[in-house]
């Protein structure tokens, strides 16, 4: 039989972490050996504690009071266990301190230089020994003398007397054993003794500690209303601890109703399914009022707090104006770690509590407050901080009128109830309704919080049931989270943005996109937005929101471009006549772009045509078209139309299908300079991509002048840039990236190409590596802004013959490295990394090698 067998009952024996542990190498047991020491009693006649250096003989007492003699090797207080050794067993195994009483060592431990009793008394008297008591977990009491004690963060050790001379036992029992622990006599029989007390008043006195320690935290926060700060912060710890029960039940345990009356009421609300239980008793005679709300108060365990002495902090105040504060009947009172607590007549109201988290963009925790109290207070107290200018005595008073009708005793009942009640009454829960003050005010706010921060798109994301809404921000090309709000928002919320747009509220089965002109909705701030609604699962519907830039064009110098990329691309625009292509995926800025050509080439001689969908950038003097699919209106045959309009340039925003293609090529060859954008991953791929819907390669051939591929990179924050001298392998690993992208047969030597890019890049002889650990400005991310990476390639003759045969995209590429100036997007980025514009892994996520 094992040891586990003997101190542990038959059914623990059976589950899994009632095993022994793995058992410590044996030099590890060693150390901890040397490094633990047996406590002695707190007295100078007793050697003082020796490091444990060989294993004693000792008694185990396992959870089921069987005993077990084996040897104990040391304690290990760090990890909690016991290592031991069984008899007849080689290998020492560990014991938690969760899996035994006690630990008696059998070696006594004798005082120094004392053989009698007599000299024990004469030198310590009867003072040393002393009672003890303790509660064990398994609710058994033990009680006994001991020659003192010493207590450990991991547990108690005791040394019971043998004899009369001083000699003791040594025993240990860990904190996982027992529940409380006393020395000396109970402070009862001390008075009793002393014929201070009798014993019936004793016997009282334990009966009102037993009360008071068996209290409902409910019981106490009626009787002693929180005043302080310290105190909520405690009593709202303790409240989330507490078990939910329902409020019949709590109402029968409590002793305000009988069994039999709760049944009557129960049969009653079967015919009267809207009345709340309590609401039913009050009615029914069977309880008072006033000690529903004590029951109520102490089945939600809420603490209470007095609204006239707690110290209202003003950044609470702040949070929520005295408009919201009166009409929801609330008293804000702290604010700590971005939660704002609150006073509330009725603390379980769901409808409150979103609202409040939705207008703080917080976490809002409610108390329970005395209604007269909190109405009182709100108007004093705000003015008091100053913070009551925004609202007219008038709209005080319909505020207040309304605050107290809502705020009835009825509602606050069914509220309760329904917070215990089943999911069915919960989905019941009325929706926020589209025209909502609260709702405009959101949707108007997180517009224009995106714009202020450089927010590209805004996504709309609707969650099914009652999961809550996400709002997420796009920067840089990167999204993050911005706002959840509460499924009752849900609908409402994307009802109002499709009004926004003129979009049909009515129709959730097929998408919609539209334009949101926010000028409309706040005339200070002249902003436009492209609107998509996306049906999704479940009946619902997502929308993404881009906003579209109204300011002027960027110059055309100001790209970014290569001092290379730039002359080809200036040489290519100054054509009479041509086609010039920007590829690559959306969001790449290809728009932004042909507007910084358009820039450059719009003077007073010229007239410009573009179709557009949607217009995002405007500048005076072009003549834009807005493209309008749903009534034929399509970029064909605006193309169509503009040749008959006498123009010297069009800009089509996007080559669709083979019919625009056509078009814009023809358009091209009849004396007109053509620009245009096309989804394609490079340069030598629009070749291919164009040729296979279904271009005659010689028309294409003699059209097109150039290619310009792009992509956005993130960009170090020039706030907290800082470089240092680029190591070896840093360099050998950009020159790796940047020569492997050239035909093998065009390949420069590592040699000249670092010569060139110290004459580009270096300084003081040596090349720098740029990083950036972030600041408040860049949010920490230590990149801010974006960069673009450019691969342009001029249509040369030799090119020219390779579209003509309808050549694979990897032989125009190796043609196009030919001209000694084409560089691919993975080159360009390494270029603009050498500069300290960005980082390598940007570069790498947004190019191919």
């Amino acid at each position: 039989m094992t040891l586990a067998d003997t101190l542990f009952p038959k059914e623990d024996a059976k589950t899994p972490h009632h095993g022994l542990p793995k058992t410590p190498a044996a030099g590890q047991d060693k150390a901890q050996a040397q490094a633990f020491n047996w406590p002695a009693p707190p007295f100078a006649i007793y050697q003082s504690p020796q490091s444990w250096r060989e294993p004693e003989e000792c008694d185990i007492e396992g959870l089921n009071g069987a005993i077990r003699r084996c040897l104990l090797i040391t304690l290990d207080p760090g990890r909690k266990v016991a290592v031991i050794q069984i008899e007849q067993s080689k290998t020492p195994v560990s014991l938690p301190f969760s899996q035994f009483l006690r630990i008696t060592l059998k070696k006594l431990l004798h005082p120094q230089e004392i053989s009698t009793s007599e000299q024990f008394s004469d030198i310590l008297g009867h003072r040393a020994i002393v009672d003890y008591h303790l509660q064990l977990k398994n609710s058994t009491k033990v009680s006994g003398l001991t020659i003192g004690c010493v207590e450990t963060d991991y547990g108690l050790f005791l040394f019971p007397p043998v004899g009369q001379e001083g000699t003791i036992e040594r025993v240990f029992m860990p904190h996982e054993a027992f529940t409380s622990f006393t020395l000396g006599s109970h402070i009862g029989k001390v008075l009793v003794d002393h014929q201070i007390v009798t014993e019936q008043q004793v016997e009282q006195a334990a009966e009102e500690q037993n009360y008071l320690r068996n209290r409902k935290l409910g019981d106490y926060l009626l009787d002693t209303a929180v005043l302080f700060p310290e105190q909520l912060i405690q009593a709202l710890a303790q409240q989330s601890k507490m078990p939910m029960i329902r409020v019949g039940e709590a109402l029968t345990l409590l002793g305000y109703i009988s069994d039999d009356q709760l049944k009557l009421a129960l049969e009653k609300q079967k015919t009267e399914r809207s009345v709340p239980i309590g609401e039913l008793l009050v009615k029914m005679g069977f309880l008072t009022r006033h000690d529903l709300i004590t029951a109520l108060a102490r089945k939600m365990g809420y603490p209470v707090v007095d609204v006239k002495q707690f110290p209202i902090e003003d950044a609470a105040l702040k949070k929520i104006p005295m408009s919201t504060a009166l009409r929801l009947n609330v008293m804000p009172l702290m604010l700590r770690d971005n939660m704002t607590v609150v006073a509330a007549v009725d603390p379980t109201q769901r409808k409150m509590l979103e609202e409040l988290e939705f207008l703080v963009q917080g976490r809002v925790i409610a108390t329970l407050g005395d209604e007269v109290q909190i109405r009182q207070k709100i108007r004093e107290t705000y003015e008091k901080f100053g913070l009551h200018h925004n609202v007219v005595d008038g709209e005080l008073d319909l505020l207040e009128e309304t605050s107290a009708e809502r705020s009835s005793s009825s509602e606050l009942l069914e509220s309760m109830e329904l917070n215990s009640g089943d999911e069915a009454a919960e989905e019941e829960e009325k929706a926020i309704e589209q025209s909502d003050n609260t709702l405009v005010r959101l949707i108007n706010t997180m517009i224009i919080e995106a714009h202020a921060r450089g927010v590209s798109d805004i996504h709309v994301e609707s969650q099914p049931r009652r999961a809550k809404v996400r709002i997420r921000f796009r920067k840089d090309g990167m999204l993050s989270p911005y706002l959840e709000l509460p499924h009752t928002y849900r609908a409402a919320l994307v009802a109002r943005l499709k009004i926004m747009a003129d979009l049909d509220i009515s129709e959730r089965r097929k998408p919609q996109d539209g334009k949101i002109n926010f000028s409309k909705f706040s005339k200070k701030h002249r902003l436009e937005l492209r609107i998509a609604t996306i049906p999704t699962a479940n009946g619902l519907e997502d929308v993404v929101m881009r906003l579209l830039a109204s300011s002027k064009p960027i110059a055309m110098n100001k790209l970014g471009l290569t001092e290379v990329n730039y002359t080809q691309l200036h040489d290519a625009i100054s054509r009479p006549y041509g086609m010039v292509l920007c590829v690559g995926p959306t969001g790449s800025g290809k728009t932004t772009t042909l507007h910084s050509v358009l820039g450059f080439l719009n003077t007073p001689d010229r007239k410009i045509w573009t179709a557009e969908d949607p217009i995002e950038i405007t500048q005076p003097d072009l003549r834009q078209v807005q493209i309008n699919p749903k009534i034929d209106w399509t970029f064909a045959k605006a193309l169509r139309s503009f040749l008959r309009a006498d123009p010297d340039i069009i800009m089509v925003g996007e080559i669709r299908d083979a019919e625009t293609a056509q078009i814009a090529i023809e358009a091209s060859l009849t004396g007109h300079m053509v620009l245009s954008t096309l989804h394609t991953n490079s340069a030598a791929e629009t070749v291919t991509r164009l040729i296979d819907m279904g271009m005659d390669p010689f028309n294409f051939a003699d059209s097109l002048l150039a290619v310009l591929a792009q992509r956005l990179a993130r960009k170090l924050c020039t706030t907290c840039r800082t470089s240092e001298r680029a190591t070896d392998d840093y360099v050998d690993e950009l020159l790796h990236d940047y020569l492997h992208a050239f035909p093998e047969a065009l390949r420069p030597t590592r040699d000249d190409m670092l010569a060139q890019w110290l004459h580009d890049f270096g300084s003081d002889g040596s090349l720098k590596h740029y990083h950036a650990p972030g600041c408040p400005k860049c949010m920490g991310t230590g990149l801010s802004g974006r960069v673009g990476l450019h691969e342009l390639m001029s249509v040369n003759p030799g090119v020219r013959r390779l579209i003509q045969t309808g050549a694979r995209s990897e032989l125009v590429q190796l043609e196009a490295f030919q001209s000694g100036k084409f560089r691919t997007l993975r080159q360009d980025g390494i270029g603009k990394v050498l500069a300290g514009l960005t980082t390598i892994e940007e570069v790498r996520a947004n190019s191919n090698a």
